[in-house]
């Protein structure tokens, strides 16, 4: 999951300790984050507008798991001194974009049994046409034959002396 954390009441430089006291107000409510003071550590900062002498408007960009944005939310609704915050959550492309979600592979899964199943009874059919099929194909071929050397054997035998 990606979050962005923005508030422009302070300085872009001051972002990251302003974000850590949401740790402080969690701790205060029983809430374990200490995955998000590794996702601080390793924040990409973005910044804003260009003010007197410091630049404000900017964002924190964390990276951090589905559990760790649910309870950043949850400790935002508890306390209103997070109100001004701007909390964004999105989910992070990553390097699985090539790869089908479990729930597109389920619904592969589910149509290519449909098409099987449906195919089946089609096979069935096709399959007990086709030994009757190749039994025809194979009786005329050996009629053919069979009926080929009898015109042979009476010419044979026309030409073989009667008295002998």
């Amino acid at each position: 999951m990606r979050l962005e954390l923005a508030n422009p009441r302070y300085p872009d430089r001051e972002l990251r300790e302003r974000v850590s006291e949401l740790i402080s107000y969690a701790r205060y409510a029983g809430i374990d984050l200490g995955a998000l003071r590794k996702a601080i550590d390793t924040a990409k900062l973005d910044p804003g507008n260009i003010g007197l002498d410091m630049r404000f408007g900017g964002r924190l960009i964390l990276e951090v798991d589905q559990k760790t944005a649910d309870l950043v939310h949850q400790v935002v609704q508890m306390y209103p001194v997070f109100t001004s915050w701007d909390i964004k959550t999105t989910v992070a492309k990553s390097g699985n974009a090539g790869k089908p979600s479990t729930k597109k592979k389920k619904e592969t899964l589910m149509a290519t049994a449909k098409k099987a199943a449906a195919k089946k009874p089609a096979a069935k059919k096709a399959a007990a046409k086709k030994p009757a099929a190749k039994k025809a194909a194979v009786k005329k071929p050996a009629a053919k034959k069979a009926a080929a050397k009898k015109p042979a054997a009476k010419k044979a035998a026309a030409k073989k002396p009667a008295g002998k």
